[in-house]
């Protein structure tokens, strides 16, 4: 899973970090270990507005139960160190490090504070922020992102508990907010809420360089009930598919966008001199709106073809 809200380089597309974790050696030279233990080392790494990266471990399904398969026997977790050692066979690893690690005991709700609040806080604050999920088929993706948590409220995903705390923030009489649920499946865009729009064109201001999707359904919702019902609706139309590594395997990526717009009222202090002496006037607030963009993006399996068996 990666996150981003924007910090220090507001509104930037620059990300100071790759995607993907770097391996390291499992037997690292004198030197590159220094560099690690090196605090100014460290300090670089938690820029602001740079892409966080996180790892989580599901449990075990009832088939590797039956089969009484053990992680542990190719996978090391190391939470205290945020790192994951891949054991290749019982004298070779490969060891990576990430910005959280979560392992198969951490609950929907500690993995939505840990990886997902912060951005939701940030698009609260005004910044635009995104949440992906990034893995091979079946190890819970949608899971993690779209459970709706309906027999067991437990499970709610990040899709789910973001907009609770958006509900939670937004003043119903001033602010608004208005959602998309897309797919992108065979290089081409449609629309979850409108199957019909199996075609829409992506557009980017020369001016100002923002994206847009005209044509894509924008619903204003207004409480989490109708927020349920619209998801329920887009995953009924997602393209799905049983595949070797999952009965019912998620072939397209999907893309919810919550656009957000806030009232916010900006008052100016003026300082004026009279006779020598400096007074601090007001001037009146005047209203502002404010807007924000989350994306929560669930990316189809990572795998290759001859493992899940469908392209």
């Amino acid at each position: 899973m990666a996150s981003n809200r924007n910090g220090v380089q507001r509104g930037s597309a620059k990300f100071d970090r790759p995607l993907k974790p770097r391996p390291r050696p499992s037997s690292p030279s004198p030197g590159s270990a220094l560099r690690r233990a090196n605090p100014a080392a460290r300090n670089a790494d938690a820029v602001p507005g740079r892409v966080r990266v996180a790892v989580r471990l599901r449990p075990r399904n009832a088939e590797e139960m039956m089969a009484d398969a053990d992680f542990a026997d190719c996978v090391e977790l190391q939470p205290e160190l945020k790192r994951l050692k891949l054991r290749r066979n019982n004298w070779d690893s490969d060891t990576y490090e990430f910005d959280e690690v979560l392992t198969e005991f951490a609950s929907q709700k500690r993995v939505y504070e840990v990886v997902a609040k912060p951005v939701v806080e940030s698009v609260l604050d005004g910044y635009n922020g995104t949440v992906m999920a990034y893995g091979q088929t079946g190890t819970g993706k949608t899971f993690t992102l779209g459970r709706l948590g309906e027999v067991d409220a437990s499970d709610r995903g990040i899709m789910v508990r973001s907009m609770e705390d958006i509900f939670a923030d937004l003043s119903p009489n001033t602010d608004s907010v208005t959602v998309s649920y897309l797919q992108l499946y065979m290089e081409t865009l449609q629309d979850l809420l409108n199957p019909a729009n199996d075609n829409i064109p992506i557009v980017e201001d020369p001016r100002s360089g923002d994206v847009s999707m005209p044509g894509a359904t924008l619903v204003e919702i207004t409480d989490q009930h109708s927020f349920l019902e619209l998801l329920r609706v887009g995953e009924a139309n997602r393209i799905a598919a049983n595949t070797k590594l999952n009965t019912e395997s998620s072939r397209s990526h999907a893309i919810l966008m919550v656009h957000i717009k806030r009232s916010v009222l900006e008052s100016e202090d003026i300082v004026s001199s009279q006779n020598g002496d400096a007074s601090h006037l007001t001037k009146p607030s005047k209203p502002l709106v404010r807007k924000s963009k989350l994306v929560v993006v669930d990316l189809a399996g990572s795998e290759r073809v001859h493992k899940s068996g469908v392209c």
